[in-house]
């Protein structure tokens, strides 16, 4: 039914998780306070782009443009959802380091970490197959006269 390439999908999810994963080890310092809120803020938006457009690449090039699109939100949904544990872990250190209450950090950051999982889960899977169909397009031959 779905020929989807899932070694390229694993591929493709894990050098966008390694890329998120690296962005989360930087939410733990404080030091990178308001640079990290750029970063994250661009990671958002490039990762899971990046993660759809890297599964197109590695594919095989037999899929159509509804694979290309599912593959690629398939990769994108974990680059996501590492992103959002980021946003949440980065909510946590800081709830930690203000208050210095380890309790109060937890519970109110317990939502933020389900609340941001989530949503840049499904926003990861929207980008991802979006970056998926744009490779598509990049990768199509062109047909005039050369």
């Amino acid at each position: 039914m779905f020929r989807i390439h899932f070694p390229s999908v694993v591929r493709s999810a894990a050098v966008s998780a390694t890329i998120a994963g690296f962005i989360l080890l930087l939410a733990l310092t404080p030091f990178f306070d308001n640079f990290l809120l750029v970063l994250l803020s661009v990671s958002a938006l490039l990762i899971p782009i990046g993660a759809g457009m890297y599964y197109g690449y590695l594919a095989p090039g037999e899929e159509n443009s509804f694979q290309s699109i599912l593959g690629g939100a398939l990769a994108g949904l974990v680059a996501g959802f590492i992103l959002g544990l980021a946003v949440g872990l980065s909510s946590f250190m800081t709830t930690t380091y203000l208050t210095g209450l380890l309790g109060q950090a937890i519970v109110s950051s317990a939502g933020v970490f389900l609340i941001t999982g989530g949503l840049m889960a499904v926003a990861g899977a929207i980008l991802g197959g979006i970056g998926g169909l744009v490779w598509r397009f990049v990768q199509r031959p062109t047909t005039g006269p050369s």
